[in-house]
Order: structure tokens, then C-alpha cells, then sequence
């Protein structure tokens, strides 16, 4: 034996204790704890091959490198699972004594050593990409993103960074335009071409779907900002070769200080953030700031009461009336929710766009659902003339499968026929996937319970979202009407236009936000006769409504 076995066991004891803090073992150049018990065994050289089960072959040299070696060496395989296999090999010094069998026998155990130690550095690497990367996006994820905030909030240096969340604008019309696996590309491009001039103390993180998050040094503000507001990206075509496509998007951006305490602070800043981005259609960019956490704390007041609330049935149902132009009769109401609390009552614009932030919106959706069937239940029951009632639904619905079943479950639960209920979506629903719309639309249309296009003319309109999907009504944004502004005639022709093309594929057409004579009059000129707004009624208490249902309207002035 060449070495003396306490020193060799010593050695073998902090080379097992150096192998806990390196991530990556067969990336080690000249280690002192690989070149110490090299050494004592007198070994000139390790290499390692990892086949893997497609019969792609690594190769690396663990130590030595340049050193000369014996042509004989000791080697030692290993299956590494799912028929990979791993092959280490130990060179000798080529003019030194050769290794008795001792010696040869703790060449092995040592190659057996690092098998296992850098097994168990593959596993680690291996759960870390699983915790912390978004295979599809090849970048980090939340949970990485939660990591890098924390650590630089523990290091107190979260004040040099800034953060961003962001979401693809109308990504789906890209997945239609190019197909899923294309767009998938399109958006790796746009993600990934960020993630590039970062550090790796910063990044771009996926949040899931086409929404994600970015931190970074402050001093690349004005870079990040700019690849988020336009950048062009190019994406081959079957028929026309090459084609740049620009991708722009919604942003919410938090420069960070050191009041920050939690990663919760800096999510719940960024949300509110973007969600004020996305309601200012201008930029499309917002910097969180004292007014914003004004909002943050709103939020979480309104998120704090919800549940108790919906509980203590604190919403109620208001019903505004839908009006035949011809004859004054009501042939329709919308449901719409009121926040009853502490004796006065909640706007809506004070709660609904919190509570479309999250889950909750459709919890109240269904909880409004099921209070309108009470009502047309109770109606029914009392033998009254009753008419159609709609319902919204939030568009954060349709990624629910299970949406259609839990919608006529409610409805029959209730024992309502499905005549007296429609359903309204709104016209922005082009951002969410056109396939899961079409299921849900179709799926309403073949049930016999109506659906709507809701605020028709205020988003990014299709014309295939119209023509391809079984509607029933179209209902018209009131920014269609003329009300005194200097481009009233642009929109005299547009109505009458929208109203044409509603009426030409069969759809009911009613106009919302009706607030004057003159514009119940030129909705008859253009034989559009199904109204909704001011001018008739503001929504209505459910008690206040019952007594309009015998009610006919007079209007104030002849539209004739």
C-alpha cells in the first residue's frame, strides 16, 4: 500500500464534507479537495463519460487534465437510471510504481465516493430546475422569483433593484394567427431576448400563461421599459418566408426601497400596478407610487371582507330594465351587483375590479346567478309576467372547464326554465382562448339559455368572434351614441353600421347607456328597437323592479 491509511481517511472525510457545498462536481478544475486525496492515491488523472439513454456521450476530465497516464486504468461503471450510463476512470502516474491490490481497492471505493456524490449534486440540480424554472419558457419561475426578492431583502440591498409585472397583450389572436406551438416560440423569443441583459442576480420570471415578472438592477430601467412597450420579433412563415411580428404590453413597474419587508409587499404593489397599467390605455405602463398604495390598501380591505359578505349576503341583486322603443314595454333586465354594507351602499367600480383580480370575482358571479333564479323562481310562483334576465360573467371564467355545467346546475337547481336567463360576456373576451369561448357560448346556445356580446366596440373587436360563434344578442357600448362630442358624426355612421351587420347575421341588437330623446330617436330612424339606460330607469332594487314589470314607459318626447 502507497499511502498511510489515516491520512487517506482524513482526506477522504473533508473531501465528503468539501462535495456538500459545490453544486456541480464533474466541473471541478484542480479542487484542492479532489487534488489531496489524488494524491495520497497517486492518481494522475479522472475522467468521467455519461451516456445517456438516446446514446449522446459527455465527457470530462475531473482532475489531472494534462497529466500523463498509464494506459491501463481502473475503472468503474454505473447504470445512472433509465439505461443511462456513467463510467469513471482513474489514471496512474505512467513511470510510478503500479497500485498493489490495496491500493487499487481504494481507487475504487474513491471512484464509488464520487459516483455517489455527484449522483446526488445531479438530483439536487435536477429538483432545483423542477422548483425553480419554467421548462416551456427555458427561465425562471414565481417561486425563483419569491427566492431572488427574499435574499436581496435579507442582504438589505433590495433598494438597487426595480420590478416589473407584465402581461403579453391580446396573446391569443398571436395563437390563432401562428398556432399554439408557434406562439409558444414567439413568446420564448420576447421573453428570453429580455432575460438576456440581465445578471444573474436579476431576471424574467413566468408567472403562468402570458404573464410574468422582471427584476432588475434600477439602472436598466429604461431597457426593460423599452422591450416591454414594443419590441419585433421575427417568426417564419410556411408561405411567406420571414415576417416580424410587434409584441407590446401591459406593465406595472415598483421601484423598490427598503420600507420593503416581504416578498408579499413587492407582488402585492406590482398587482396593483399593472391592473392600473391595463386601464391606462395610453402607455400601458404604470409606476406604483402613493395613490397606488392607497389602492393597495383598499385592496386589501375589500379582500378582507369578501367572504363574510358573500356569507351575510350583503350583495344584491339590482335589475335594470331593457326597453322595446316601439311601445315602451319592458322585454328584458340586467342583474347587476350592489355592495349593501354598514348601511350604505358600495359602488360597484369600488369592489368588482379588486375582486377581478383573483378568484372571488367568480364566486359573486355565481352567487349573483343563483339569486336572480330565486327571484324568477319566486316570480314564477307568484304568477307573475316576468321577462329574460341577464347575467354577467367575468371572462376569468373560461379557463373552467367545468363552467357550462356549473352554470345550468345552478339554473336547474333552482328549477328555472332556461328561456328566462342569458348570459352576457364581454366583448374582450377576444384576449382569453377563442376555443374555450366557443365552448361555452355553444354549450349555452344548445341548452336553450341565451348569450351576449357585453360592451361591443369598447375592446380590440373581432369580427370572427361575432361570425363564428352562436350569439344571440350584440350589445352595444353607449360610446357608439352621439352625445355632443365633436365627433358625433363618425359615430352616427359607425352605429348605424354595427347595427346593420348585428341585425344581418341574426342577432338581436340593444344599445346600453341610453340617456336622451334625441338618442331613442335615432336608434328607431336606424330600426333599432331594444334600449337600456338612464333615460328608463337606473338599476333597480328588487322590490322597485317588480313594480316595473306592468310598468309601460312614456317617453318624454315624441321619437317620431
Amino acid at each position: 500500500m502507497g499511502f498511510k491509511k489515516d491520512e487517506y481517511y482524513n482526506a477522504v472525510n473533508e473531501f465528503t464534507k468539501a462535495m456538500e457545498h459545490i453544486p456541480a462536481v464533474i466541473h471541478i478544475d484542480n479542487d484542492k479537495a479532489y487534488s489531496r486525496i489524488c494524491q495520497l492515491l497517486r492518481i494522475a488523472r479522472l475522467d468521467v463519460v455519461h451516456t445517456d439513454t438516446d446514446g449522446t456521450q459527455n465527457s470530462d476530465t475531473i482532475y489531472g487534465y494534462n497529466n500523463p497516464k498509464t494506459p491501463f486504468p481502473i475503472v468503474i461503471s454505473r447504470m445512472a437510471g433509465n439505461g443511462a450510463n456513467v463510467i469513471y476512470s482513474a489514471y496512474q502516474y505512467e513511470n510510478d510504481a503500479f497500485w498493489d491490490n490495496e491500493d487499487k481497492a481504494a481507487v475504487e471505493d474513491f471512484l464509488r465516493l464520487v459516483y455517489l456524490l455527484n449522483g446526488r449534486v445531479m438530483a439536487i440540480n435536477i429538483a432545483e430546475r423542477l422548483t425553480f424554472y419554467d421548462p416551456a419558457m427555458e427561465i425562471e419561475n414565481l417561486t425563483s422569483f419569491f427566492r431572488k426578492i427574499t435574499m436581496q431583502i435579507n442582504l438589505g440591498n433590495i433598494d438597487k433593484y426595480g420590478a416589473c409585472y407584465f402581461n403579453i397583450k391580446r396573446f391569443s389572436v398571436v395563437n390563432r394567427m401562428f398556432g399554439r406551438e408557434q406562439g409558444t416560440e414567439i413568446m420564448k423569443s420576447f421573453v428570453k431576448t429580455l432575460a438576456a441583459g440581465l445578471s444573474p442576480d436579476e431576471g424574467v420570471f413566468r408567472v403562468g400563461g402570458d404573464n410574468f415578472t422582471v427584476l432588475f438592477h434600477k439602472d436598466k430601467l429604461d431597457i426593460v421599459r423599452s422591450h416591454l412597450k414594443s419590441t419585433s420579433i421575427k417568426v417564419k412563415t410556411s408561405n411567406y418566408g420571414k415576417q416580424s411580428i410587434t409584441l407590446n404590453t401591459y406593465a406595472g413597474f415598483l421601484m423598490c426601497d427598503n420600507d420593503i419587508k416581504r416578498f408579499t409587499d413587492v407582488m402585492d404593489k406590482l398587482s396593483t400596478a399593472l391592473s392600473i397599467a391595463r386601464s391606462t390605455p395610453k402607455d400601458s405602463c404604470f409606476f406604483f407610487n402613493e395613490e397606488a398604495k392607497r389602492r393597495v390598501d383598499h385592496r386589501k380591505l375589500i379582500e378582507a371582507g369578501f367572504l363574510t359578505a358573500l356569507q351575510s349576503e350583503q350583495f344584491l341583486v339590482y335589475y335594470q330594465p331593457k326597453v322595446d322603443l316601439s311601445n315602451g314595454e319592458i322585454i328584458g333586465a340586467e342583474a347587476l351587483c350592489r355592495w349593501y354594507k354598514d348601511g350604505s351602499v358600495v359602488p360597484p367600480a369600488a369592489f368588482i375590479p379588486i375582486l377581478e383580480m383573483s378568484s372571488a370575482i367568480c364566486e359573486l358571479d355565481f352567487y349573483m346567478l343563483d339569486h336572480v333564479c330565486r327571484d324568477i323562481r319566486q316570480w314564477l310562483d307568484e304568477g307573475r309576467d316576468i321577462v329574460k334576465v341577464s347575467v354577467n360573467l367575468s371572462r376569468i371564467h373560461l379557463g373552467d372547464e367545468a363552467l357550462l355545467n356549473k352554470v345550468i346546475k345552478i339554473i336547474d337547481k333552482n328549477n328555472v326554465p332556461h328561456e328566462y336567463i342569458e348570459i352576457e360576456l364581454t366583448e374582450t373576451t377576444t384576449d382569453v382562448d377563442f376555443g374555450e369561448l366557443r365552448t361555452i357560448v355553444s354549450g349555452l346556445h344548445k341548452n336553450g339559455i341565451s348569450a351576449s356580446v357585453d360592451d361591443f366596440g369598447i375592446g380590440y373587436s373581432s369580427l370572427t368572434l361575432i361570425k363564428e360563434l352562436p350569439w344571440d344578442v350584440l350589445k352595444i357600448d353607449k360610446s357608439f351614441l352621439p352625445d355632443g362630442s365633436p365627433n358625433d358624426k363618425q359615430k352616427t355612421v359607425m352605429l348605424r353600421h354595427v347595427i346593420q351587420m348585428a341585425q344581418g347575421l341574426g342577432l338581436e341588437c340593444i344599445v346600453e347607456g341610453v340617456e336622451t330623446a334625441e338618442q331613442v330617436k335615432l336608434l328607431r330612424d336606424f330600426r333599432c328597437y331594444h334600449a337600456q339606460g338612464f333615460y328608463f330607469d337606473k338599476p333597480l332594487p328588487k322590490s322597485e323592479y317588480e313594480k316595473r314589470l306592468t310598468h309601460k314607459y312614456e317617453f318624454k318626447q315624441s321619437p317620431a
